[in-house]
């Protein structure tokens, strides 16, 4: 019982530092938020269901559903970001060697 209400609640606080870390990015939210309802969504059927077994059989997939959400959604905005940056630093080269006089390096 214990390990599955840590499980939901580490998926909570993992999906609020996604949040948080996220700086803007869609992506990376849409997983956090995911990653939080889900955990939430876990300690309700914890809570709610009557049937024990049923009880944790619905919390362990849901936990393990909204951790790949959180984990997938959260690697995409991770590649998002790279590929932006990557596209900064080459657009502030050419601009750099656009001003440069030539043969100056």
């Amino acid at each position: 019982m214990w390990g599955s209400v840590v499980m939901a609640i580490a998926l909570v606080i993992a999906g609020g530092i996604a949040w948080w870390l996220a700086k803007g990015c869609a992506v990376t939210i849409v997983g956090a938020a995911g990653g939080v309802v889900g955990g939430v969504a876990a300690l309700l059927s914890l809570v709610l269901l009557v049937d024990p077994d049923a009880a944790f059989r619905m919390s362990a997939i849901v936990t393990a559903v909204a951790g790949v959400w959180l984990l997938a959604w959260a690697l995409a905005g991770g590649i998002k970001g790279q590929r932006a940056l990557r596209a900064s630093e080459e657009a502030d080269l050419v601009r750099i060697a656009a001003v440069q006089p030539e043969g100056r390096v």
